[in-house]
């Protein structure tokens, strides 16, 4: 029990309270956790979804299979982070995409039921509301991200923003460059090959899973041609 208070004592809905309170929440909640392998199916497209998930361990997926054949990763999730709210608790009550584990993972989920009556928690209710909204914002983000044309002011959208949170123009990448090249929805080696040249020309720096941004005012310069 103690290693997932620790977990939730990280995750957005709990902010604000300390272990000793998320213990007693989670005393009075009905919730069940369960544990699954790598490249398991959490969750398929189109099916029913009643419960709120939080990660516990490992990592998830959420891809979107479109008709032309093309597989675009919505987003990646990691431990304590929060996903299924939207599908819950929208008139829509089934998944649009299909929700998977890229490795081994361990799953609390909480029923819809139990969502409400943790709400009766002020800052619990407060806290869910702004995971929802940053949801939306993230969305906004994908949807300006799919307004520009070429691989290159994609990848210098994505940077731009990620640079903001970055610590010393350091950006940590908790995800492979594939579940990149499907974010951005291009191809792995067109990444690659755009990336390469960036590099080339001294405006970025990659090393394993890091990029070191050398000329912000360059990418910014991009997304303004």
């Amino acid at each position: 029990m103690d290693d997932i208070i620790e977990v939730l004592y990280k995750c957005i809905i709990f902010r604000g309270l300390d272990k000793a309170q998320i213990r007693l929440v989670l005393s009075r909640t009905r919730y069940h956790i369960k544990e699954y392998g790598k490249n398991e199916f959490i969750c398929r497209e189109d099916q029913f979804s009643k419960n709120v998930g939080i990660i516990i361990l490992g990592s998830i997926e959420i891809q979107k299979l479109l008709a032309s054949g093309n597989l675009i990763c919505i987003f990646h999730k990691n431990k304590g982070d929060l996903f299924g709210g939207a599908v819950v608790f929208s008139t829509e009550t089934t998944y649009p995409c299909d929700v998977f584990s890229r490795t081994n993972s361990k799953i609390l989920f909480f029923p819809k039921q139990s969502i409400f009556e943790m709400c009766k928690e002020a800052l619990i209710a407060e806290n869910i509301l702004n995971a929802f909204a940053n949801r939306i914002i993230y969305y906004e983000k994908r949807l300006e991200l799919f307004s520009y044309s070429s691989i290159k002011t994609k990848i210098a959208y994505f940077l731009i923003h990620e640079i903001k949170t970055a610590d010393n123009s350091i950006i940590h990448l908790s995800f492979t460059k594939k579940t990149w090249a499907e974010y951005l929805n291009v191809s792995r080696p067109s990444l690659y090959r755009e990336l390469k040249k960036l590099c080339n020309d001294n405006i970025i720096e990659i090393n394993k899973d890091k990029i070191i941004i050398l000329d912000e005012n360059a990418l910014i310069d991009l997304l303004q041609k």
